[in-house]
């Protein structure tokens, strides 16, 4: 009786930690840890893929604040979930996973899944990568693992469990409460008294001033201080796409996306002031400074203090936690008069809605009879269910959705991050529905993305998991296709076509419900019966793949209004006194 399994400790020390969800895939290593769980309070949610587990995990994380925890089996389960990894250390997750591992008295004699060095390839993409040789080890170690991935700049942490730790017996700790202390600080760093004031003088004598709310944002769990600050100040916010939710849809001081931050510039409303609330410059913001107008001062709050001028010059840098800085500034901000700026605000919210109004007077059909995007999508949109959950995949088909949702509270919209991992919807939607087990989730994603995990509809029915996928099925790689048509022209494609395939039909045999929609009718019926029932179900909307979103135009070098070349010949042969230009997709072209 005063013994137990080192799997068996490890399931009473995350009990012991509030773990409740643990994501995983089965793998012999691990089945000391597995058989244990349902006497610990722990619920199992096994993916058909060691990557499913790790993005749902992830999504779990975003969802509720708390420690996500994926656990996998040994050598191929591993590298499946290496992306993961990744995908979580990019985007600053906190996610612990354990891994199984041969027995160390074997670790050279070629045995199952072994021969590689599972502690080193993982040191690459997490915070803290860790072997546990002693399973009487396993409480501090946990502990001491759960606090590297929420405390600072959080992000993945790896245990490696080898099997003779996981099997092997050994005294039982006497009591729960001596596993470890696993009581974080209430709170992140919080920023001095002289960046406060300092920030609080630049708010003060801006004119056109606006909050970018991203991830770290959402992570500090920043959505009622934001609020308050908004309303004390009156500053209006924006949100970045790991902000979203973060701000009532309806508020008054609310503009939406940051794109309404260069769209109002446009307008001839440029803001002065810019403050990035745990928003990275980079990929979400159209690449260094693609979205501060020209002359505006820049404030950047992030815990990570290398973040800060890292795409540009700036005027304030506070290292700090976002929520502790925006209660600092709510009271520093207590005693003063602001300016009335619901004239900004105003514009901010109007400028929203521009960028998709150059669609609103096309066909809601293309030249091949297939719908337009933006109509299809805006379809979708305006059927979710007030209470849904969002989730993105990557890809053009997240772009032409993201103009229409509307998440509401804190971590219900999930979208691939700065790996750009394609495939990552369906883990993200089955963590979102662990989180979120009263809310319906809606994910999107391209028929390119769909394709990487699509056996996880069998994950989603097994566990009556109440997830909608909408796939957006162009019958082709859409923003690669749309790139090589831009910089080579649309005779030179090379492996970016699919095939219109019946999606919906892959959910009926798992057991789930499927529909197609070929018609903005269509799209409305189906969406209906998704939202009434909880059962797991696909709609396969056909669109038009050869209707090029403004993003992806962006994305190849191509600007607003520019028309694009068929052929890049031109570019081979610069015309006297121009500089060549190489053109490259994603990436700053080269002069």
């Amino acid at each position: 009786m005063n013994q137990i399994t080192g799997g068996a400790l490890l399931a009473r020390t995350l009990q012991a930690a509030g773990v409740e969800d643990v994501f995983s895939l089965h793998g012999g290593h691990l089945d000391a840890f597995l058989i244990a769980c349902a006497d610990h309070g722990i619920r199992l949610t096994d993916t058909r893929h060691e990557a499913s587990a790790g993005h749902a995990a992830e999504a779990y994380a975003r969802a509720t604040g708390r420690i996500g925890v994926a656990v996998l089996t040994a050598g191929p389960g591993f590298t499946n979930a290496y992306t993961a990894l990744a995908n979580a250390y990019l985007d600053r997750m906190p996610v612990l996973f354990v891994v199984g591992a041969p027995s160390t008295r074997e670790g050279d004699l070629n045995t199952l899944q072994g021969g590689i060095d599972q502690i080193a390839a993982a040191s690459h993409v997490t915070k803290w990568a860790y072997r546990i040789g002693n399973g009487a080890r396993i409480p501090e170690v946990v502990e001491q693992a759960i606090r590297r991935a929420m405390t600072g700049t959080p992000g993945p942490v790896l245990l490696e469990i080898p099997i003779e730790v996981m099997f092997t017996p050994i005294k039982a700790p006497p009591r729960i409460e001596e596993l470890g202390n696993f009581a974080l600080t209430d709170g992140g760093p919080a920023p001095s008294a002289r960046q406060i004031d300092a920030l609080i003088g630049l708010l003060s004598k801006a004119e056109r001033p606006v909050v970018i709310a991203g991830g770290g944002a959402t992570l500090s769990r920043s959505a009622e201080a934001l609020v308050a600050f908004a309303e004390r100040t009156g500053v209006p916010v924006t949100t970045g796409v790991k902000g979203e939710g973060l701000m009532p849809q309806d508020h008054a001081l609310y503009g939406g996306s940051m794109v309404s931050v260069p769209v109002a510039a446009a307008m001839g409303a440029p803001a002065d002031l810019v403050v990035l609330l745990g928003q990275r410059i980079g990929l979400f913001t159209g690449g260094r400074y693609g979205i501060v107008p020209a002359g505006a001062q820049v404030v950047q709050v992030d815990i990570d203090g290398t973040e800060p001028g890292r795409g540009g010059p700036i005027d304030l840098s506070i290292m700090a936690d976002c929520r502790e800085t925006l209660l600092a500034l709510i009271e520093a901000a207590e005693n003063r008069d602001w300016p009335d700026r619901g004239e900004w605000a105003a514009t901010l919210k109007g400028a929203r809605t521009l960028p998709g109004r150059q669609w609103l007077d096309a066909p809601v059909t293309g030249e091949a009879g297939l719908l337009h995007p933006f109509h299809a999508c805006k379809a979708l949109a305006d059927a979710l269910p007030g209470d849904a959950v969002i989730v993105c995949d990557g890809g053009e088909s997240s772009v032409w959705v993201r103009d229409h949702i509307r998440p509401r509270g804190t971590g219900s919209f999930h979208i691939t991050g700065y790996l750009g991992t394609l495939g990552v919807g369906q883990g993200f939607a089955i963590g979102a529905a662990r989180a979120f087990p009263d809310r319906p989730v809606f994910l999107f994603a391209g028929d390119g993305g769909v394709g990487f995990h699509i056996q996880e509809f069998d994950t989603m029915v097994r566990h009556c998991l109440n997830v909608h996928m909408i796939v957006l099925n162009n019958a082709c790689w859409g923003m690669s296709q749309n790139g090589q048509d831009l910089i080579y022209g649309k005779d030179k494609r090379s492996i970016v076509e699919l095939a219109d395939s019946a999606y919906e039909k892959v959910a009926e045999a798992f057991g789930g419900k499927g529909r197609r929609a070929d018609t903005i009718e269509q799209i409305g019926a189906a969406m209906k019966a998704a939202a009434e029932g909880g059962t797991p179900s696909c709609i396969n909307v056909r669109i038009d793949g050869a209707i090029i979103n403004p993003v992806t135009m962006n994305m190849v070098g191509i600007k607003p209004g520019e028309k694009p070349k068929a052929s890049p010949a031109a570019d081979l042969a610069p015309a006297k006194g121009e500089s060549e230009k190489v053109v490259m997709p994603y990436y700053d072209n080269v002069e």
